[in-house]
């Protein structure tokens, strides 16, 4: 999986490119771990627009992820999400436990107070 991160002040938009399978979480907790060490950085953008799949792991992952930046009063946003990722959201029923957004600059603007 190829990750790049974008800094949008208290928001970090993760570019993902690949599937986000089991294999993958180590890179991507790495990343968002990273992230995280940063000042201020209380919100994680996840741009999907390259992800063509992600399993059981990815979105428990997720899961865990938001519940840990809900302590830091952040946020989990998913972006540019794919048809196949999201059938997968709505048949594992959890599409209405993540906001997601058509491009970044909605999700950056959904972040503002």
């Amino acid at each position: 999986m190829n990750i790049t991160a974008e800094s949008y002040g208290h928001a970090t938009i993760l570019n993902l490119k690949g599937e986000f399978v089991e294999d993958a979480l180590a890179a991507v907790r790495k990343a968002v771990d990273h992230t995280l060490e940063g000042a201020g950085v209380v919100d994680v953008i996840f741009n999907l627009e390259e992800v063509p799949f992600l399993d059981s792991a990815a979105m428990e992952y997720l899961l865990d992820l938001q519940d840990r930046l809900a302590e830091r009063l952040g946020q989990v946003k998913l972006v540019k999400v794919g048809e196949s990722v999201a059938t997968i959201l709505e048949v594992t029923r959890l599409r209405s436990c993540f906001e997601v957004f058509a491009d970044i600059p909605e999700a950056v603007k959904a972040l503002q107070p």
